[in-house]
């Protein structure tokens, strides 16, 4: 079967999913991405992925697999047409309805499923759809394994058998007795939980209401085209909102969910946003206090701040390469490990968990956290250095070309500054500033990002990437170099 290859990324399979598009919505496509591709995953790629997503299953002595799917656009048809699929090779379907990835993730590992599968945008816009499928225990199906069921479906060698079983359930009930019976608050906070109209809305108000919270609530109502602004919070930019609701309801802390509810971005009692570089070295913290001497994962992308500051906790700062699966797999191999984090808003546990990302579970220890100690978010901030950082800057660069273009970058700085090649470039330019490009294993762009003792420091490293980046056309119509010689300017720095 013919598919654009592009949509087996890294970590998921991940494409423009839909019948037709509008001229306006291709617009707004292309001031994210880059040129339209046209739509990626159509119910015949869905059916198919879903018979090779089966076939692999059964090769590895599986049949039970468990679906749920996030609220999007054509979400519905996607996940019917994907289960079909499944179906078709003999494996028995349970089928969640519209849940969370965590929940997913919990209920494959609490029920014993063969494997799973969250039909799932993300972080992405809402035209985005895909899968992010795993195997027993979610272990994520990813990299190689990933390209050989591309391989699979392009050939269509998958199995073909009696049609596999169906039937619906809920998985919400059994994950949240799990959370209120690891999860204990003396106090009833107050928290402002945004969920950007994501599917989060449906899980996380009842949940931390359930916790003894007061809850407030803001866009929680899903909304599959995200009116109010993008469920990413990563991004101060899309808290702004948030921020100002925890001050106007004088709230302990603010709480915002992505689309399917992995990351979790936060906002202080005073109604600042606090960068995931931050809250890693928080939670880091406290989980040393436990468990001295133990490794902690922080991802190339991050701050330089763990390496500093984790051996001064008490344990072993560990640079990790991008993304939730790699990160999974060295939790599920390495003991060692205690807690890992990623700037993109994803934290790791595997105290009292289960070492996947689920930012329902992150956001209830940060309040036991303030409850064990009784102070407020701000006060578990104190004492971490001052630094000048971007957010991640993201290129438009499409998916055929920024592999090389990366590639031709490594080559060209590696050899002028102390490199990290772990994902794409990271060049320590002086003791604190550190300049980082590589190439997004999720969409169709580059990401760059910089960090320093001031902002001077940090624009001289903006420029040093600026130079290296403009020497392809691909980029070059991307690039403004009047915004780059701003801290926050964005004028092709999306």
């Amino acid at each position: 079967m013919k598919i654009n290859p592009t949509i087996f990324r890294e970590y998921d399979i991940r494409g423009v999913a839909g019948i037709k598009f509008s001229e306006q919505e291709i617009r707004l496509y292309e001031k994210w991405y880059g040129p339209f591709p046209g739509v990626t995953i159509t119910l015949d790629v869905a059916r198919a992925i879903g018979k090779g997503f089966g076939t692999d299953i059964r090769r590895r002595g599986g049949k039970e697999i468990l679906v749920g799917h996030e609220m999007r656009p054509f979400a519905d048809e996607l996940t019917n047409a994907f289960i079909s699929g499944i179906r078709s090779t003999g494996c028995n379907v349970t089928d969640l309805g519209v849940s969370l990835t965590p929940i997913v993730y919990f209920t494959v590992i609490h029920k014993s499923f063969d494997g799973g599968v969250n039909v799932t945008g993300s972080h992405n816009v809402y035209f985005f759809n895909g899968f992010k499928i795993m195997e027993k225990n979610a272990r994520p199906i990813a990299g190689e394994e990933l390209q050989k069921i591309r391989e699979m479906v392009e050939k269509e060698e998958w199995i073909s058998d009696k049609e596999g079983t169906y039937r619906s359930a809920d998985g919400y009930p059994a994950y949240k007795e799990y959370m209120l019976d690891h999860i204990k608050l003396s106090r009833a906070f107050r928290v402002v939980i945004d969920c950007g109209n994501g599917s989060a809305g449906m899980f996380a108000p009842d949940l931390f209401r359930s916790l003894g919270c007061e809850v407030i609530e803001l866009y929680t109502d899903p909304d599959a085209r995200f009116p109010n602004h993008t469920p990413d919070p990563q991004y101060s930019q899309y808290c702004a909102d948030l921020e100002k609701k925890v001050l106007e309801a004088h709230a302990d802390l603010g709480i915002g969910f992505d689309a399917d509810g992995d990351r979790v971005g936060f906002v202080n009692e005073q109604g600042k946003f606090v960068e995931a570089d931050l809250t890693m070295l928080v939670f880091a913290k406290d989980v040393l206090s436990r468990f001295p001497g133990k490794k902690i994962l922080y991802t190339v992308k991050s701050s330089q701040l763990p390496a500093e500051l984790v051996p001064q906790y008490g344990g072993i700062p560990v640079m990790h390469r991008n993304g939730h699966a790699p990160i999974k797999e060295t939790l599920l191999r390495d003991p060692g490990v205690v807690f890992a984090a990623e700037d993109t808003a994803h934290f790791f546990f595997a105290e009292d968990y289960f070492k996947i990302d689920d930012g329902l579970f992150a956001a209830a220890k940060l309040l036991e956290m303030m409850d064990r100690r009784q102070v407020p978010f701000s006060s578990l901030l104190e004492g971490i250095p001052e630094r000048v950082r971007t957010p991640e800057i993201k290129l438009p660069c499409a998916d055929e070309k920024k592999t090389e273009i990366v590639a031709r970058i490594c080559e060209n700085l590696r050899g002028r500054f102390p490199s990290v090649l772990l994902d794409g470039i990271r060049i320590q330019v002086s003791e604190t500033g550190w300049g980082l490009i590589r190439q997004s294993n999720t969409a169709p762009y580059l990401s760059v990002r910089a960090e320093g003792a001031s902002e001077a420091e940090v624009l001289k490293i903006k420029n040093i990437l600026a130079d290296e980046l403009e020497k392809f056309p691909a980029i070059m119509d991307r690039l403004n170099r009047s915004a780059v010689a701003t801290l926050t300017g964005k004028l092709g720095w999306v």
